[in-house]
């Protein structure tokens, strides 16, 4: 059968239909998009809304606490005094319980604009992200319970926002989402009433404060364990003779550092707008956090600091004097779980802006770093590990570098010294080697450095330079149990007639010495509550161990060794570790009131719990 051919096109009216479903289609899509940005702005309005009524319910606990609330300044907090051009006054909105019915109570309830809850100290600044504060809110609360209701939010104008609050009095529940949706005027977010019945109430605590270094050490204990869900900050104020300063301290995602900088003129703080990338301040370890994560402690450098601010145009020198002691309160607060504020005091130097000095190192310590190695010695011979099992030989090998990376080269010339002692039955001190690095990249040591006048020469670059301790094993083989070698590097600036004798900057290292025999053992330190029981292996052979351990606890995957799972609760050790080292492994704990510690035993195929077996290498 021949093909038939279709030679049929559009007719006018389906040409005109297609026409016109084209010129529908985009205000369709237009309308959806714009749909799904207003619901997108309006969810993060309510948890903006959220923020502010946690921050302010906390900030009132504060203020009843210390009595000023019941004190109430001459009538501030219940619609009597005028402050900022405002005053509180009864909310324009209904009420309602969890039944939409009205609430009477016979309570008094009031309302405060953004201005007026800032200068009253309903919600000072630093008690919340900056960007928020700024913004434009309404506070609803009860004064005989010093509770909020209720809060407000819009980054429209205040005006707009009073606008729509209004409405409140025409019987428009203006608390519901859907009717915030419909506003076309202003959206607003808002957050109260019944939601903030499910609150979290924790208690916070209180935070410690140093000065080491060069730096203004604030460790919040409460990231620990409740990074995300606590979301607790800290309000570090920096107080001198002539100057004050305040930092909003917080950590909003894992392992990273956001700062807020105030500066006081008269009796009010005002932002300075530093560099967002905030490069003064990191989140590290604290000494006693012992490698636990997240990083629970805020290093403030100071010098940088101080450049960051006079760096903002139109700011002046801080009146912070060099060496001047300096007054620290760090204020511990949250704005996702309700709680009462925790404090911690301390007072430090101010280290001026000219101690542009940087001297770091591989494993020495100021605060933040690995301050202790071990020494491991037989009778007839010894080796070295650090704690962590990646050192092994007869040296204790040490990087000294004038950079923390390579953005942060010292352009000054300096030169170091170097002082050692050591407790125990020898004389003779370890000799030491200094040899020249490979531009901080650890490609092995360079040329040899000698002492000048007793003084070791860093070059003008960024190049690492290495000191070799060797141990005198002679000496050491004869020693007691417990005996240690310390050692102290300092760091000085560089003139035309040598080492400057300010700013300098120590660096310590502790080397434990131990006797050791060819046996290997094993201890588990652990302790109900702990979230990890750790596995610590002292080697006597060289060895590649088995480690079983009950149901529900699980081996560190981040660890520097090779851990391959063989069964249900047995793990190999990949690794041979070599004769006369140490290691560490962390297992984590599903039930941490489980209690696993045991104490020093030998690798034995019989041992239950979590335990240490020789295996096959």
């Amino acid at each position: 059968m021949a093909r038939q051919k279709h030679t049929e096109g559009f007719t006018v009216a389906e040409l005109l239909t297609v026409v016109a479903i084209l010129a529908i289609l985009p205000a369709i899509v237009g309308v959806s998009v714009a749909n799904y940005l207003r619901n997108l702005t309006l969810t993060e309005y309510d948890n903006a809304a959220k923020s502010i009524y946690i921050a302010a319910q906390n900030n009132l606990a504060d203020l009843q606490a210390s009595g000023e609330w019941d004190a109430n300044k001459n009538g501030v907090y219940i619609g009597k005094a005028e402050v900022a051009g405002e005053k509180a006054a009864e909310p324009t909105a209904q009420r309602t319980d969890d039944n939409g019915e009205t609430q009477n109570d016979g309570l008094h309830y009031y309302y405060v604009s953004a201005e007026f809850a800032r200068n009253s100290g309903i919600l000072p600044q630093g008690t919340i992200d900056a960007d928020v504060w700024g913004k434009s809110f309404i506070i609803e609360y009860c004064y005989e319970t010093a509770t909020v209701y209720g809060v407000f939010y819009t980054e429209e104008s205040q005006t707009s926002l009073n606008g729509f609050y209004e409405k409140g009095k025409q019987d428009i529940d203006i608390r519901s989402k859907e009717e915030r949706k419909k506003s076309g005027s202003v959206l607003v977010g808002y957050y109260g009433g019944a939601a903030a019945r499910n609150l979290d109430h924790v208690e916070l605590k209180a935070p410690s404060l140093a000065v080491m270094n060069g730096h203004i050490l604030v460790t919040d204990s409460n990231l620990d364990k409740h990074l995300l869900d606590w979301g607790t900050y800290q309000i570090l104020t920096i107080v001198g003779e002539k100057e004050t300063i305040m930092l909003r301290l917080s950590a909003p995602a894992f392992n990273e550092a956001k700062v807020d900088v105030y500066r006081k003129a008269g009796s009010t703080f005002t932002r300075v707008e530093v560099a967002a990338d905030a490069s003064f301040c990191t989140l590290r370890e604290s000494p006693s956090n012992e490698g636990f994560l997240p990083k629970n402690t805020y290093s403030v450098d100071i010098a940088a600091l101080q450049a960051a601010i006079e760096g903002v145009v139109g700011q002046d020198p801080l009146g912070f004097a060099s060496n001047e002691i300096v007054d620290l309160k760090s204020k511990g607060s949250s704005n996702k779980v309700l709680c009462r504020s925790v404090y911690g005091y301390a007072q430090g130097t101010w280290a001026a802006a000219s101690e542009d000095l940087i001297f770091t190192s591989n494993i020495m310590a100021d605060w933040q770093t690995e301050a202790t190695i071990d020494a491991y010695v037989t009778d007839d011979d010894y080796k070295v590990s650090d704690q962590k099992g990646n050192k092994t030989g007869r040296d204790v090998e040490i990087s000294l570098s004038n950079f923390y990376d390579d953005d942060t080269v010292s352009d000054n010339k300096l030169c170091y010294s170097l002082l050692m002692w050591g407790s125990g039955t020898w004389g003779e001190v370890p000799k030491v080697a200094v040899h020249e690095g490979n531009n901080g990249q650890g490609g092995g040591q360079g040329s040899p450095v000698n002492s000048q006048d007793g003084y070791y020469y860093f070059k003008n670059t960024p190049d690492t330079q290495y000191l070799t301790l060797t141990l005198p094993w002679a000496d050491l083989a004869k020693a007691k149990e417990g005996v240690t070698y310390k050692v102290l590097i300092t760091a000085y600036k560089v003139d035309s007639r040598g080492p400057m004798a300010t700013p300098k900057k120590t660096l310590s290292i502790t080397i434990n010495v131990h006797k050791s025999d060819y046996s290997n053992y094993y201890y588990v330190t652990d302790s109900p509550g702990s979230l990890y029981a750790e596995v610590t292996m002292l080697v006597g052979v060289v060895s590649s161990p088995d480690i079983t351990c009950p149901a529900g606890v699980y081996p560190d995957a981040s660890s520097s060794l090779k851990i391959e799972k063989t069964s249900s609760n047995t793990y190999h050790i990949a690794d041979r570790l070599p004769d006369q080292s140490s290691y560490s492994i962390k297992f984590f704990k599903a039930n941490p009131s489980e209690d696993y510690s045991k104490d020093k035993n030998a690798f034995d195929s019989s041992a239950s719990g979590i335990a240490v077996h020789e295996g096959a290498l």
